[in-house]
């Protein structure tokens, strides 16, 4: 239906045809390439929240409020250079729908723009994934995505990503060294340094894994110094991190207060080992 195609295994999950989305109910039009713009994102989103099955207790219609769409690099770089166009107008789009569909968004509305890393996404299509997140589980608005987030008329503070700690008192005045096999690196204290497949235009603070495969994420994981330990992070699209053998969430992040500390991505594809050096 209008270009979207719901996934056999997960039923919140749309295989996007962006010509399809674009020539909508005129057959005429599907079959040509498509110039992926902010309009056709805009559709996207008010197809998917037609698709939503859910209802109140009272029988009124449910839509999504959280959506990511991952696109293909190409795509996402054109949609890319008209961010500002579709930020101002797709709050305004959203609401007409609403209004039109006579049902209720739960929560903040927010909009995810994503590359496609794994190759998985063809040229001219996309995968969109839809939920409900209330504010304070909204992950914090990444700057090498394209986020738009519009909120309710009483605004909500986002919080932080809930930190799980590892007991244990660890002198302050420190910096932090991460190994690997192919390399290491040295994170001074009030640095946060990212982490993850070597790539073109890295972002200021990135640091590249040498001899990391595919499976690993141009951004994985970040790490910065805190509280006399570490706190690691995992970006909210990123392949699975683990610290000392704890599975940290999507968007989430854990502080540890005890050193050496293993840190384990995308299921034991590469191991980083932390640990705390003196200053001189």
């Amino acid at each position: 239906m209008g270009g979207l195609t719901r996934d056999d295994h997960d039923p919140n999950v749309f295989q996007v045809d962006w010509s399809s989305v674009r020539a909508g109910r005129n057959p005429w039009k599907r079959g040509t390439a498509a110039a992926v713009d902010p309009f056709l994102v805009a559709k996207a989103v008010k197809e998917a929240m037609k698709l939503c099955p859910h209802r109140t207790a009272t029988g009124s219609p449910l839509v999504w409020n959280d959506y990511s769409v991952f696109m293909d690099l190409e795509d996402w770089t054109r949609v890319k250079k008209l961010e500002t166009t579709l930020v101002r107008d797709l709050g305004g789009v959203v609401e007409k729908e609403l209004a039109k569909l006579k049902a209720e968004m739960v929560g903040p509305l927010n909009v995810r723009l994503l590359r496609d890393e794994s190759g998985n996404v063809r040229p001219g299509a996309a995968v969109l994934k839809a939920d409900f997140s209330s504010a304070e589980r909204l992950a914090p608005p990444d700057p090498n995505e394209m986020t738009v987030r519009v909120g309710r008329p009483s605004p909500v503070p986002l919080a932080e990503p809930p930190t799980e700690r590892v007991a244990g008192v660890v002198p302050d005045g420190s910096r932090l060294r991460v190994e690997w096999d192919r390399g290491s690196t040295s994170v001074p204290v009030g640095v946060r340094a990212v982490f993850g497949r070597p790539h073109k235009a890295p972002s200021p603070g990135f640091v590249p894994l040498t001899g990391a495969g595919t499976k690993i994420n141009k951004r994985q994981v970040w790490i910065e110094a805190g509280g006399g330990g570490v706190i690691v992070g995992r970006f909210s699209e990123a392949n699975p991190v683990e610290v000392a053998g704890r599975l940290v969430q999507p968007g989430g992040q854990i502080a540890v207060d005890r050193f050496p500390v293993d840190v384990t991505l995308s299921n034991g594809e590469m191991k980083l080992t932390i640990d705390r050096v003196e200053r001189d």
